[in-house]
């Protein structure tokens, strides 16, 4: 008689007899394994032996198939079928996500990893350019999950799993989440797990692609599994782009992972190192994504944020300023005041050009580094919020009100009314804050 039992699977849990796929996924997917590392050497051996071979195509193959069973140069069969290069083609120049599932439900014998590859990333981004056309609002992929045809897929997906190299594996994953479909627990441990066992033989990127399609899919993986990706991700960034590195710093805030000092240490370097190609967006993302994780950038960082935004101000968007701004305030270093006056100057004559989250930002970050925003600017802010009362949030008319606390301004009564609509349940924060006497 079969025993059954209950045991968590990715983020969620479920109850059956565990099968032999599902008890490796548990193992290598959710629960860290002592596993033999490849030499350095042999490491560096085999990304040279990569570069030598030219760029990769989808699954990290040079174009070639593995094995010799079919010709080269008719890759068709009688019946219409297609395999081997002809259906890779036709996967690459497929022009909807229904023809690329019919395609793979007819030729499901001779789906190679390389087509399963391409095909999930061919799908996600003709998904994409769909929803662009729709409106931010569109849906995801979920009704991909009913459909038989996306089942094959991921059979195919499940069944090659140790055939995908470091970039297939991660692009895998990244396909999964540009879709906004989450294809069970089972196979995203599939997919976590076989990554793991990589080890070295993942760059930066991949790690970063795996850590957003994580806080995209709302998956968590278990703090052991994150921690080994990030550690390889930290090691390999000699090879980064910056840009990555930033996606990667952001997305393990997403995850709420809570990644080594030494590992934070060495980005910050490497980032410095590279700094005159550190474009604003980047700048800002870099700088709060460090202070949202735990980590005070070394002074030298600091400075360079300060630098670049005195050096190129024109080019720092509002986002870009408020997030700024936000991480140099919770480190509790105040910027120079040439910058504090640039920031105050544009918000005093370009008031209209900021959404309310930014210039919010702005100006209860000023006022808690002891920088006085003008009582001209909280008011136009406060005004704003009482005429579009829908539009802002309790917590944003919490920050104006400690803005005006802060700096000794009075608020309208009409403000002061929508601050204590806004928040009718109370903590010890907006509790004294309610109660101030102006």
């Amino acid at each position: 008689m079969a025993t059954r039992c209950t045991f968590r699977v990715g983020a969620g849990g479920r109850e059956g007899t565990p099968s032999t796929r599902s008890a490796r996924a548990l193992r290598i997917g959710v629960i860290q394994v002592a596993r033999e590392r490849r030499p350095a050497a042999t490491v560096c051996a085999a990304r040279q032996e990569h570069s030598r071979r030219g760029p990769r195509g989808p699954g990290g193959r040079d174009g070639r198939r593995e094995g010799g069973g079919r010709p080269e140069g008719n890759d068709r069969r009688g019946d219409g079928r297609l395999y081997g290069k002809n259906l890779q083609n036709a996967i690459k120049e497929a022009r909807s996500v229904d023809e690329i599932l019919d395609m793979v439900a007819a030729n499901e014998d001779f789906l190679d990893h390389i087509h399963t590859c391409t095909a999930m990333y061919k799908i996600a981004k003709l998904a994409q350019s769909e929803r662009r056309g729709r409106g931010k609002r569109a849906g995801g992929g979920a009704s991909l999950l009913d459909d038989d045809r996306f089942s094959v897929l991921k059979a195919s997906i499940e069944s090659q799993i140790n055939k995908f190299d470091s970039w297939a594996t991660a692009n895998l994953l990244y396909s999964f989440a540009l879709l906004r479909c989450n294809p069970g627990y089972s196979l995203l441990d599939l997919l976590t797990g076989h990554a793991v066992s990589l080890g070295s033989l993942l760059s930066t990127v991949d790690v970063s692609n795996a850590f957003w399609a994580f806080s995209q899919l709302k998956y968590r993986p278990h703090p052991n599994v994150l921690h080994e990706l990030w550690e390889v991700g930290a090691q390999n960034i000699s090879t980064a782009d910056i840009r990555s590195l930033a996606g990667l710093l952001e997305s393990g805030v997403k995850t709420g992972h809570k990644p080594s000092k030494a590992s934070l240490v060495a980005m910050s370097d490497h980032i410095l190192g590279s700094w005159s190609s550190v474009t604003p967006r980047v700048a800002a993302n870099v700088f709060i994504s460090f202070i949202r994780l735990g980590f005070v950038p070394p002074a030298e960082l600091l400075d360079a944020v300060d630098e670049k935004i005195s050096r190129d101000f024109g080019t720092f968007s509002n986002r870009d300023l408020a997030l700024c701004l936000s991480a140099y305030r919770l480190a509790k270093h105040k910027p120079s005041e040439g910058v504090l006056a640039m920031v105050l100057r544009k918000v005093s004559t370009s008031f209209e050009d900021f959404n309310e989250r930014d210039v919010v930002q702005i100006l209860y970050s000023l006022a808690k580094m002891n920088v006085d925003p003008g009582a001209k600017n909280l008011d136009r802010c406060a005004n704003t919020m009482v005429c579009h009362p829908d539009t802002c949030t309790a917590e944003s008319t919490l920050r104006v009100l400690d803005a005006y606390v802060t700096t000794g301004h009075e608020p309208a009564q009409e403000f002061l009314s929508l601050v204590k609509q806004k928040n009718k349940k109370t903590n010890a924060r907006s509790g004294q804050l309610l109660r101030h006497k102006f």
